[in-house]
């Protein structure tokens, strides 16, 4: 049984046409629109959440930092400010990223205070 199904994928095929050449050449550059230029990350929402599980404190949010469709979502301990700042700086470096201004993202590069899990 598998020797005929090898045999038949080496047959050769008549029906088959060789590849058209298809002209690849950019003629213009595609125009830059308004929606172009707004889709950029920003800072969607910003609640007080109750204290994550196997977390200590009790001054936790969650951020939402969004652009179009697309959510990241992160929950960080702080006052209303520091978080606000937080997002702020993560929805910067994104889009400082999508313009090929950094190579990447770690969110524990500022974080100075990180979180300790209850022992």
């Amino acid at each position: 049984m598998i020797k005929k199904l090898v045999k038949k994928m080496f047959e050769k095929k008549d029906n088959i046409r060789p590849v058209e050449e298809v002209d690849t050449e950019i003629s213009e550059p595609a125009p830059i629109n308004d929606e172009v230029i707004k889709r950029k990350f920003n800072v969607m929402n910003i609640e007080k959440i109750s204290t994550p599980d196997g977390m200590v404190g009790d001054n936790w949010y969650q951020y939402v930092v969004g652009q179009g469709s697309s959510e990241i979502k992160g929950l960080t301990m702080g006052t209303l400010k520091q978080v606000t700042e937080h997002a702020n700086k993560i929805a910067d470096d994104l889009n400082d990223r999508s313009k090929g201004k950094k190579a990447g993202y770690s969110s524990s590069q500022n974080n100075k205070t990180p979180a300790k899990p209850v022992k």
